[in-house]
């Protein structure tokens, strides 16, 4: 009797976990909606930000910061390439945020091709072309209440990736995605 239920108890232990090991490999991965990005897939080749757009097909993701940058290919950590395509296509982000606090804040905008980045429609900086990663500093005086971050950008070919951070009024850098004592989102 003590043989049998050691084995019932060996058997039903190693079927829980077979039914976990499933569960947890069907079950969608998640992050916070903050951020809602419209990735569109161009008809043809893409040589800079402000070419006329041929789009084949649009999707909207919803990602948590804009981190989408990792060793060399456009990818968020968590929910892979969300482009769901290599090269040719244009990835727009229309925010609203709040400021707390009047200054002189700092964007980060790191690109592998170009992009364009508006707030409250007026250019504050881009990069027009092809270009391996890099980051660029963006900076612009605002003042207390909402804001409306814009920014667009291009995946050409070959290596990708992008990504937004800001430098808050404390020195702190934070995700564009992630509020901070001086920045919310909307």
């Amino acid at each position: 009797m003590n043989i049998a239920m050691n084995k019932n108890t060996i058997t039903s232990f190693l079927l829980a976990l077979i039914v976990g090991a499933i569960l947890y490999r069907i079950t969608p991965v998640y992050v916070p909606n903050n951020l809602e990005v419209t990735i569109s897939k161009n008809g043809t080749d893409i040589l800079q930000i402000h070419q006329p757009r041929d789009i084949i097909n649009t999707r909207k993701v919803f990602v948590d910061t804009l981190n989408l940058y990792n060793k060399g290919k456009f990818g968020h950590a968590k929910l892979g390439n969300i482009a769901k395509a290599s090269d040719d296509f244009f990835l727009d982000v229309d925010q609203l945020f709040r400021i707390h606090h009047a200054g002189n804040y700092q964007f980060l905008v790191g690109s592998d091709d170009g992009f364009s980045l508006q707030i409250d429609g007026k250019k504050i900086c881009e990069h027009l072309r092809d270009r391996p990663y890099s980051i660029q500093s963006c900076n612009v005086f605002l003042n207390p209440g909402k804001h409306r971050f814009q920014v667009s950008y291009f995946q050409g070919f070959g290596q990708s990736g992008f990504s937004v951070q800001y430098r808050s009024l404390d020195g702190k850098i934070y995700w564009f995605g992630k509020n901070s004592a001086d920045l919310q989102l909307n």
